[in-house]
């Protein structure tokens, strides 16, 4: 018995890689192994034969193989409708006849290759059509590694004991920058949209590019904006943060809206420094300092997928940007594109 199921294990491999002659004889396919091996399928029909393609014969081998040892007696596989369902498979058997030669080649479907999507296959009893119900293993849109590039500006600015116009922001070159990292888990799966949780991690710089012809001073108490005695062409202060993101995304299969994305994040201060420069091209001064800024940074996120359109995002601080009577009471927001 063991030689005989051994037998049918090279026939299937025969179906992955060649066979020396195929030969269908009406209701019946015979698989010839050199001159002293050969199988033999039968079937009421040559639709029978052909319904061989919706299975996997690996599959069905592992299984038959796996009881070899363990009995003596003659080994059958029974597939009906209800254990045929995962020898089911994502590949195609392509059988092609020339010259009494035939080729088959397996074929992995490109649906198998996109999303790696599960299908759930049913016959349909009235014209043996087979239909598919697909439902796509969730992947976050937001998944990987993406630059974010973007303006600020103040959402909130009370401006205590301080002039607004001396710290009023140019809102050009005021620049948002972040390299961001998300993985994300899925909560639920469906057929036109999916929900996961991701998880982010990314390095945020924000770069307050001040209107007038001011500067940032750290005094004893409070910072300070003096006016410079140069004409400054560039005078801005740098803050760089270490943030992390926890962000509800709702992914759309179809449509405009590729997927939406809100949550919280939080963030710790790396560097603060400021910069002038009194030339476009000539020689820039840096002073590194906390500048009384707050160490840690928090706020709401939001993130619009738009298909064949650069994603949208906006991130609204919560807290103040500095410490409290250390400086103004300005909130940032930042908004822009994700690339």
């Amino acid at each position: 018995m063991k030689k005989l199921i051994a037998v049918f294990i090279l026939t299937v491999a025969a179906f992955v890689a060649r066979a020396e002659k195929y030969t269908i004889q009406g209701d019946s396919l015979i698989v010839q192994f050199g001159n002293n091996t050969r199988l033999i399928i039968q079937a009421k029909d040559k639709a029978g034969i052909m319904s061989l393609k919706e299975y996997d014969l690996n599959k069905i081998v592992r299984d038959l193989g796996a009881t070899l040892d363990s009995i003596d007696k003659e080994t059958y596989i029974y597939i009906n409708e209800q254990n045929g369902r995962k020898y089911l498979k994502d590949t195609v058997l392509v059988i092609s006849r020339k010259d009494g030669e035939v080729k088959i080649t397996i074929n992995e479907s490109t649906e198998s290759k996109i999303d790696k999507e599960k299908h759930e296959v049913t016959n349909n009893n009235d014209d043996g059509k087979v239909t598919r119900n697909v439902t796509r293993r969730y992947r976050s849109p937001r998944n990987g590694f993406d630059v974010l590039v973007g303006l600020n500006a103040y959402a909130q600015n009370k401006q205590l004991n301080y002039n607004s116009s001396d710290y009023d922001l140019l809102p050009w070159g005021s620049r948002f920058v972040s390299l961001s990292w998300v993985r994300g888990a899925a909560i639920s799966r469906g057929k036109d949209a999916s929900l996961g949780l991701d998880l982010g991690v990314d390095v945020a710089w924000y770069n307050m590019m001040y209107d007038g012809n001011n500067t940032v001073r750290k005094d004893a108490n409070a910072i300070s904006f003096p006016v410079s005695t140069a004409d400054l062409y560039k005078s801005k202060l740098t803050a760089a943060y270490l943030n992390l993101s926890l962000m509800p995304t709702l992914a759309i299969h179809k449509g405009l809206i590729s997927y939406l994305s809100v949550g919280l994040y939080g963030g710790y201060r790396l560097d603060s420094y400021t910069k002038t420069q009194e030339t476009r091209k000539g020689h820039s001064d840096r002073i590194h300092s906390n500048y009384y800024l707050n160490n840690f940074r928090y706020g709401i996120s939001a993130e619009l997928g738009i298909r064949h359109f650069p994603d949208l995002f906006m991130q609204y601080d919560m807290g103040n940007l500095f410490e409290t009577n250390k400086g103004p009471e300005v909130r940032m927001i930042s908004f822009g594109i994700r690339l």
